[in-house]
This record gives C-alpha cells, structure tokens and sequence, in this order.
C-alpha cells in the first residue's frame, strides 16, 4: 500500500510539471494514450477479452464519466495549487463518502462519524489556510475539492457495479474514456504550447506509476488483514508533502502539518467504518 501511494503522489508529481506547460486537455489526451496503451498489455497478458456485455451497463458507464470528471479536475488543481494542497484535499474523499452515506440514510446517524467528518473537514481548513496572506489559489482549492467529490460519488458508484466486472476491462474502458473526451476537447480548444518531447516522457511516465499504483493497490487489497492496509493509504500526503518539498521546495507550515494530521486521522476512522458495515 505504501508503493502503491508512492506510486500515485509520482503520478501527480509528474502531472503538475507538465499542467504549468500543457492545457487540461493535452494532458489528459496524452497520458491517456499511453494508459490505454498499458491498459491492453494487461489484457493481452491475462489474456482476456477486450470487453464483455456487463462492462455496457449503465452503472459502468456512471463510473467512468466519475473518473474522467475526478482525472480532469485533479489536472486542473495540480497546475494551480500546491502539491501537498492538493492531495489533502482529495483525500477527503472517504469523508465525503461517509457523510453522503449519513445524509442518504445508508448508514445510522452516530455522533462519533459526524465528529470524524467535522475533523477532517477541520483539518482540510487548516492545510488551506484562507487567512494566509498568500493562500492557494481559489480556483486550484475549488478544483480538489471538486476532484474529492468526484472520488466519493465514484467509490458510492462502486456499489452498483457487478461482481463480474474485470479490473483490468474496467480499467482500459476507464482509460479510453479520459484519451478519448481529453482528444475531443484538444479539437475544440487552441492550446498555447506544443507537446513537447520532455513532456510526453514526462507523461508516459505518469500513465506507468498510476497503472503500477492501480496494480499495488489491487494486491494491498487482497491482504486478510484490510484493518491494517487501508489506514496505510494515507501515506499518500507524506509522499505529495515531500514530493513537494524536494521538486518545488514548499515549506509546510505548522498549520498545515497539524491539517494533514487531522485528515489522516479522520480518514482512518471512516474507514474502520465503512458506510457497508452499519
């Protein structure tokens, strides 16, 4: 699990050198050819088929607009916000899937997850640090936070999706469905740089530490002891935290070290209880 989040913080690394250079759109068309490049290899290897009749039902199609949505919004913030920012704040995704499961009734009211999410919603308050005099742009903080709420309605989404449906299909038709809206878009957009070579290796790169993290992930999963492996996957915000310090030397400020602390902890107790198990 710890690989796997070293992995996706790289990802994101790799995302924000080129979202100062490249359009939305460029880097979603881009690195989007080389995951679904990467994401038939896997297929071919396992030897499987490309699709099957379950990957067309809507609840699959739901799930890919959420990817793409979250891929989108996640580029967007990364080119105007600091790393570390941005990965606090989408981590809050278990959070808002929590109090969406609260507010749907999914899950019995209870004052402790009601105080888990004033926590990390606390926490994420702290890492954004409004009254700064040198903020993080709104429109990057609006961006994660859109990115956060993307990962949530995907992770519900999850829900309504048959046991049937191969990772590996629901990957390369998760891919193809970022290259394919990222090129659309690149048509209808004139961006203001070319893509260079440095940036597709850059990008190329990107597209192989989300897809090695995907796969690391998978294998953390299977472990039959989760009660230990999830709370791991906030090793996410240390690896963007240094990550951030070391490529742009951003300096953490207390605050903001006690806000990724906050948001961590919310994070692990949400998912000790998990919306499923009320």
């Amino acid at each position: 699990m710890v690989a796997a989040m070293g992995c996706w913080a790289g990802n994101d690394a790799l995302v924000k050198l080129c979202a100062h250079d490249l359009s939305v759109a460029q880097i979603l068309a881009v690195r989007g050819s080389f995951a679904v490049a990467l994401s038939l290899a896997l297929i071919m290897l396992a030897r499987e088929r490309l699709l099957d009749s379950v990957m067309l039902r809507p609840a699959v199609a739901l799930r890919c607009v959420l990817e793409l949505a979250a891929a989108a919004s996640a580029t967007w913030a990364l080119g105007l916000a600091p790393l570390g920012v941005v990965a606090a704040l989408t981590m809050a995704a278990p959070l808002l899937t929590l109090l969406t499961a609260l507010l749907l009734g999914w899950t019995p009211w209870q004052w402790l997850r009601l105080l888990t999410v004033a926590i990390g919603l606390a926490g994420a308050w702290l890492v954004v640090q409004p009254w700064r005099s040198e903020p993080p742009a709104p429109l990057g903080v609006v961006a994660a936070l859109a990115c956060a709420i993307c990962l949530a309605a995907r992770d519900l989404s999850t829900r309504r999706l048959s046991p049937t449906v191969s990772p590996r299909q629901l990957t390369l038709l998760v891919n193809a469905t970022v290259w394919v809206a990222g090129l659309a878009l690149w048509g209808f957009t004139t961006p203001e740089r070319p893509v260079q070579l440095q940036h597709a290796a850059w990008l190329a790169a990107a597209a192989l530490g989300a897809t090695t993290g995907n796969l690391l992930l998978v294998k953390a999963l299977r472990s039959p002891d989760l009660g230990r492996v999830m709370p791991l996957r906030f090793t996410l915000l240390l690896w963007s935290s240094l990550l951030g310090m070391l490529v742009w030397h951003e300096q953490p400020s207390a605050a903001t070290w006690a806000g990724l602390a906050l948001i961590a902890a919310a994070g692990v107790a949400a998912l000790r209880r998990p919306p499923d198990s009320a």
